[in-house]
């Protein structure tokens, strides 16, 4: 009953619960006086409906807990607090002023509750945007933090009688353990009702067969009616809260038909227990709810299952670090009061906290978690480090240069996040489609009543319209699409490549050309020595171990080229760091010079030295002593090891491949050949690459493009579907439809080959609803299935729809294969 019918002064207004006290709360509300159980009830009242939305009594559906009292202050300041803010708040990028939060919301248990915390969060000043999710009791908020604190969020949020607090994983953990443990009592007792009421339906069949008293029949129908209400009431009052609502919010959905089978064969039953005559159908309702319920507790399973790889990134990070402080002594900190310029330790086999680069010490790290590569990184003074890798066997010292919203991790967090959030069309068009197909099961349900009651004039009429109600299965409809693609994103995930926009399913079918950067893309952008020619009595070793001492206290990028070659670490004294030249520095007693060739020459003397001619083109730095030229160095900047792999089998594929570079010295030229990539641009501005890919468009090509730079974002952006390297500017990945997180170039083959697995298991799914539904419906109308099928199919035909789509996270070729199912409910029922 809605809580504003309930206005005689035993009950609470607000909350519908027993007014106790001998002087009730009281207020006036649009004109009538209402009582409350509490001032906490009387105060979330007066707040809904100053804020003209008392329609949340008209759409209130049960009764609730009386609103705990409101928080202390001192939690709303918390909220407040920079390294809360830091932690749990994301700064838009076009604007700092405009925030993004994601709350936990406590009390929410209806959808009448989504709509008033929408409603009212919208009215507050600041607020642009709110999304609440009532299965992950979630909201997400966009809003001018300048102008409105959260804590006063919060507040308003408190005034409504639910309690917010930062959203994280653990507490949908909390969630779904809840859901797993009602559900398996629902289950429960719908099971030994099921048995009870079986027991008495037995002795009542061979008691019609032998002229069983009426004393002792309508005595069993009594007890199985109260057998069967707590079954009715409780383990099906989840599809009679999901049709109440559908019908509410004017879109009926899947549980509608099944509330109707149960509430009318409960109801037909009580009729006949009452009356003493007719039919009663206890032990049917008892097995068709006991029947649904288990299909729809292995499907949760297998949901569950299926998004268990779907975690909040947030939780790789540990929750206590260890800083050290200016005078050497380490200390244990919340994590969360890490701030920028901090020093931590990185003990071995620990988590790396935090954004930052290695002051001191040196390791090897799993970055598997953030690229799907498993091999181990070597890490060294001046590195860079990602929160939530794993330390190997060294101990390093870590400077924090980023923290909370601005890592790495949060940004791949909340990508992640938004893709999983957003219906491609064809997932919305499934949605649609089962919405429409609910009406026309009802309808066809009362056209089956019709005819055969009033024109077949049978009395098994409500048994066949029960079948039609029960084997219609708009669910399977529904999770066609959805439960593909959760697995597929999944899938894309351990292989290290982030879709990021829904789209990409759908557009990499007409994709025809590939577009491919070079810096960066099919290189590293990282130089590296490919030749050393040393022009004097020592050895190519010798000179590499010179010029890393000399590079070691540089902090330019091609000191890294350097670093790792040498041998022998050599003592350098008096160095010194000449801009946009060299380094100059003494070891051993000699000075040497390490840099561009006029600058290395003048140390003996000479003021111009060219690169000899017999050496090829590129980048040459010359190391050079006091006695003369020591040695020259090319420096390149290297290939991918899987660059050629990636170009072959796209063009396995019969895609054309396309470099466009905007490099003009004719390295871009040489790459494409050695890799035969069919066509090359070279020295391109971002304008002319721009142009370039809508020239392709105009043509009729579908372009993907797999880029990395800030030059590369205009044509990210127009391409049809665009892949970002990691490495890749931040600007470069927000517009990017996907972002490869690993250094497997390869990983854009197995787009193509999870996208086109997605597409096959997605028709396979529709193609099955579709058919089960086309051909169950006719039969149950003509009286072909009787109840308890038409039970067990509906129940099959969503399982069956959620197992063909984890088959995309297997580790094969999936869709190659269709004999997963019984290993994927294996799996499922000891993991899910």
């Amino acid at each position: 009953m809605p809580i504003n019918q309930q206005a005689s002064p035993e009950y609470c207004f607000h909350c519908g619960l027993t007014v106790t006290t001998g002087e009730p709360f009281c207020a006036e509300l649009n004109g009538q006086q209402a009582n409350f159980c509490c001032p906490a009830c009387r105060a979330v009242a007066i707040t809904i409906v100053d804020n003209g939305l008392s329609s949340f009594y008209q759409f209130h559906e049960t009764n609730q807990q009386a609103p705990d009292a409101l928080w202390d202050e001192g939690v709303f300041a918390a909220f407040d607090d920079d390294a809360f803010q830091q932690r749990y708040i994301t700064r838009s990028q076009q604007s700092t002023d405009m925030a993004q939060v994601q709350l936990l919301i406590g009390g929410m248990h209806c959808a009448a509750c989504v709509w008033l915390l929408e409603q009212y969060l919208l009215k507050l000043p600041a607020i642009e945007k709110v999304s609440v999710s009532l299965t992950e009791q979630k909201a997400v908020l966009h809003w001018r933090l300048s102008e409105l604190p959260l804590s006063e969020v919060c507040r308003s949020i408190a005034l409504l009688g639910y309690q917010a607090e930062p959203y994280s994983q653990n507490h949908l953990q909390e969630l779904r353990q809840r859901e797993n443990h009602q559900a398996l009592r629902r289950l429960g007792v719908a099971g030994i009702g099921m048995m009870q009421v079986g027991m008495f339906a037995i002795a009542l069949y061979a008691g019609a067969l032998q002229s069983m008293a009426l004393e002792y029949r309508d005595f069993m129908r009594w007890v199985s009616f109260l057998v069967a209400t707590p079954v009715v009431f409780y383990a099906a009052q989840p599809f009679f809260i999901g049709a109440w609502r559908g019908i509410k919010m004017k879109s009926p959905g899947m549980d509608l038909p099944v509330a109707l089978a149960i509430g009318l064969a409960y109801l037909a039953s009580v009729k006949a227990t009452w009356l003493g005559a007719g039919d009663v159908y206890y032990d049917s309702v008892t097995m068709f709810t006991f029947l649904l319920l288990s299909g729809r507790y292995l499907e949760m399973r297998a949901r569950h299952f299926g998004g268990r790889l779907t975690t909040d990134l947030n939780s790789l990070l540990p929750s206590t670090v260890l800083t050290i402080d200016p005078a050497g002594n380490t200390q244990s900190l919340p994590l969360f009061k890490v701030a920028l310029g901090d020093k931590l330790l990185i003990k071995p086999g620990q988590v790396i906290p935090a954004d930052g680069v290695v002051l001191d010490g040196y390791s090897s790290v799993d970055e598997s978690q953030m690229t799907g590569e498993f091999s181990l990184q070597s890490k060294v003074v001046g590195d860079d480090l990602v929160a939530g890798t794993c330390n190997g066997g060294g101990t390093m010292t870590l400077r924090v240069n980023a923290v909370g919203a601005d890592l790495k991790l949060q940004s791949i967090n909340q990508l992640l996040q938004t893709a999983q959030s957003t219906k491609p069309t064809m997932a919305r068009m499934a949605d649609k489609l089962a919405s429409y197909f609910v009406v026309s099961v009802l309808l066809l349900a009362a056209a089956t009543y019709s005819y055969w009651h009033i024109i077949a004039a049978s009395d098994q009429a409500f048994w066949i319209v029960l079948s039609v109600l029960v084997v219609s299965c708009p669910c399977a409809l529904s999770l066609a699409t959805p439960a593909v693609l959760t697995a597929a994103t999944n899938r894309l995930r351990d292989l290290g490549l982030l879709v990021t926009k829904p789209y990409v399913w759908e557009k990499m079918a007409a994709v025809t050309d590939i577009v491919c950067d070079k810096t960066g893309t099919l290189t590293r952008g990282e130089l590296a020595i490919s030749a050393v020619k040393p022009q004097a009595e020592l050895s190519s070793q010798q000179c590499l171990d010179i010029a890393a001492a000399l590079e070691r206290y540089s902090e330019h990028p091609i000191a890294k080229a350097f670093t790792h070659k040498a041998q022998e670490a050599l003592a350098v004294s008096e160095i010194e760091v000449i801009h946009s030249a060299g380094l100059e520095g003494h070891i051993n007693g000699e000075t040497y010079r390490l840099g561009r060739g006029d600058f290395a020459s003048a140390l003996y003397g000479l003021q111009h030295i060219s690169i000899p001619a017999d050496f090829e083109q590129g980048q040459w730095l010359l190391l050079s002593s006091s006695k003369g030229a020591v040695c020259w160095f090319r420096l390149q900047d290297s290939l991918r090891e899987d660059a050629q792999a990636l170009v072959s089998g796209l063009q396995q594929q019969r895609l054309t491949v396309h470099l466009l570079s905007g490099d003009a010295s004719g390295a871009a030229e040489q790459l494409s050949a050695r890799l035969g990539i069919d066509r090359c641009t070279a020295g391109a501005s971002p304008e002319q690459k721009l142009a370039y890919i809508q020239q392709l468009q105009a043509a009729g090509a579908k372009v993907l493009m797999l880029g990395d730079g800030i030059n590369d974002v205009p044509v990210l952006a127009a391409a049809d579907v665009s892949v970002a390297m990691s490495n890749a500017s931040n600007l470069a990945k927000t517009h990017a439809d996907s972002i490869l997180l690993s250094g497997h170039l390869t990983a854009v083959l197995q787009l193509f080959s999870v996208a086109s697995t997605t597409r096959s298991i997605i028709k396979q799914n529709l193609v099955w609803a579709l058919s089960y539904n086309l051909l169950a419906i006719p039969l149950a109308a003509m009286a072909m299935i009787p109840p308890y099928l038409a039970a067990i199919g509906m129940s099959l035909s969503s399982l069956v729809v959620v197992l063909n789509a984890l088959r995309v996270q297997r580790k094969g070729q999936p869709a190659e294969s269709g004999n997963d199912t019984a290993r994927v409910f294996k799996e499922v029922a000891a993991n899910g």
